[in-house]
């Protein structure tokens, strides 16, 4: 079958089945990570005795802000866009609200992410990292060599760049109907659907990994902070501020 042939198929079925790809998706995806945890368990490195002087910075006061900001603004993103594909529903009053509110939030990301291009750009020893998968899928004590990000978080950081961008362009499709493009309007809404619904599951990912297996690394929500236990074993060769 022809790529094309097959992007076309993708798209034709999410326009008859969005409720149920959205409700696949996020099952599966909880369903995946349950099985993870059951099999492999958390990998705490810290212990119980972290007080200040076992703590780095690992977010600045703005990375910390906007880091909510993003949390906050895709958690409403998600659930306007999913009440959306809810058949039988009169909400068509939330597609100004979410078209907004998603503007914003990419603005915010944008300036977040770009701000983290050079700790984001892959280097030499990320090869090891990823031949051994980062270490999730054994307990070895020995740490794999990484920078501020690794090289797992580098490719979440790329791949949700190209999602949001890819989410804007559909979204401005879809809201400049009258150009061009008009007759795919449909194709662009679909697109904008199944974009949303694969950022859903990346941060599912995401936050499954940093609050619940590495749940040393959920303490930076609080105000951005790490243990240094955490910061030598996850990104040995990162120099904390």
């Amino acid at each position: 079958m022809e790529p094309k042939k097959e992007a076309t198929d993708v798209i034709d079925f999410y326009a008859e089945h969005k409720m149920l790809v959205w409700i696949a998706a996020i099952s599966l995806s909880i369903a995946g990570c349950l099985l993870y945890y059951m099999t492999f368990g958390p990998h705490t490195v810290s212990g119980k005795g972290i007080g200040p002087g076992t703590l780095v910075r690992r977010f600045g006061i703005r990375e910390w802000i906007s880091h909510w900001l993003m949390l906050l603004g895709f958690l409403t993103l998600a659930a306007t866009g999913f009440m959306q594909v809810v058949p039988g529903t009169a909400l068509s009053h939330l597609g100004p609200f979410h078209g907004w509110l998603g503007f914003i939030f990419f603005l915010i990301a944008l300036i977040t992410l770009l701000g983290w291009v050079p700790d984001a750009l892959f280097k030499r020893y990320d090869w090891p990292w990823l031949l051994k998968m980062g270490g999730y899928f054994s307990h070895d004590p020995k740490p794999l060599a990484a920078g501020r990000f690794n090289a797992g978080q580098k490719i979440y950081y790329w791949s949700i760049l190209l999602v949001l961008i890819g989410l804007l362009v559909s979204a401005v499709v879809m809201e400049h109907g009258s150009h061009s493009l008009a007759g795919r309007k449909g194709l662009f809404w679909c697109v904008h659907g199944l974009l949303g619904c694969l950022a859903t599951i990346m941060v599912i990912g995401h936050g499954f990994l940093s609050i619940f297996v590495n749940p040393d690394s959920a303490r930076v929500l609080r105000d951005g902070r790490v243990s240094k236990a955490y910061t030598d074993k996850h990104h040995s060769l990162w120099k904390a501020p």
